[in-house]
């Protein structure tokens, strides 16, 4: 009799077909058979992605819709899947079975209710300007402070009875990690998976952008669930004050932090005038990736 999944995991995908088949391999190089439970859904797709997820291995099951929506996508996965933890990834990241085997061992101790993978960043080839905005920003608290989510989360089964259907708003991951505080969600640090950033400055100020947008979002339609997220986070931040004391830090805090108030305002037009539905993507990343 075969042994039950150790996991689920939900890949929502969307005109994703440079990237899911890396996305699946890494996955499930390594992984004992029926040891991962694992569903892409590809939703509104005008490309090849559910035949080259179908291509990778007959074991992935593959749900196609006909809407692009993300939520929407993650609700349909949750309802095919069964096993418990169950992670939520990106179709443009890599995460390998080592580390999902970690997130899992995470979750299956005290009262970890949340986990993922520590964020690695392929920066190859990326000018000083995208390099230093990373630099800064993997050293700030939403980081470095049990960061789950940008690409990767798992939860429990507790902590999946946290809530019932995924919001349709964009920033899923926010909404998930202002779920759990910081005391019950980790960053397994001897975890990791691969995350790809933009070539170039306006690429990364579209996706920062679409980001500020979803978390105005957020924050207009979960106020009291921010306001408690804030002040969980703000008792164990560690602050950006080493970065401001630190002149050798400086020019590359000066170039996040104009990136970031461009993104904040360009968020903010787009949540107030925009189509938030309309998916603002950097897809430079993803040429690379089907020329490697």
């Amino acid at each position: 009799m075969s042994r039950p999944p150790i996991a689920s995991i939900v890949i929502p995908a969307h005109n994703e077909e440079q990237m899911i088949g890396a996305c699946l391999t890494t996955l499930l190089t390594g992984a004992d058979e029926g040891e991962l439970e694992i569903v892409v859904v590809a939703n509104g797709c005008r490309d090849r992605t559910a035949e080259r997820a179908r291509a990778v291995d007959p074991a992935v099951q593959v749900v196609e819709i006909a809407r692009g929506s993300k939520p929407l996508a993650l609700n349909t996965g949750d309802h095919a899947v069964t096993a418990f933890p169950r992670f939520y990834v990106d179709a443009d990241v890599q995460v390998g079975i080592g580390a999902i085997r970690k997130v899992v061992a995470a979750l299956r101790v005290g009262d970890t209710l949340a986990a993922a993978p520590r964020m690695e960043l392929d920066l190859e080839g990326r000018p000083w300007r995208v390099r230093a905005f990373y630099e800064t920003w993997s050293k700030l608290h939403y980081v470095t402070d049990a960061h789950i989510g940008s690409g990767v989360y798992a939860v429990s089964e507790a902590g999946r009875a946290r809530f019932g259907r995924f919001p349709d708003i964009v920033a899923d991951d926010m909404f998930i990690h202002s779920l759990f505080d910081p005391s019950e969600r980790v960053s397994v640090r001897d975890a990791e998976f691969v995350d790809r950033a933009p070539l170039t400055l306006r690429g990364l100020l579209r996706i920062k952008g679409r980001a500020a947008a979803g978390n105005f979002e957020y924050r207009a339609k979960y106020a009291d669930q921010a306001r408690h997220a804030d002040g969980a986070n703000r008792r164990r931040a560690a602050g950006a004050g080493a970065l401001v004391r630190d002149p050798k830090a400086w020019p590359a805090l000066a170039l996040y932090t104009a990136v970031y108030v461009a993104a904040q305002i360009r968020g903010w037009w787009k949540f107030r005038f925009g189509d938030l539905r309309q998916w603002d993507r950097d897809d430079s990343a993803r040429d690379v990736a089907a020329t490697d």
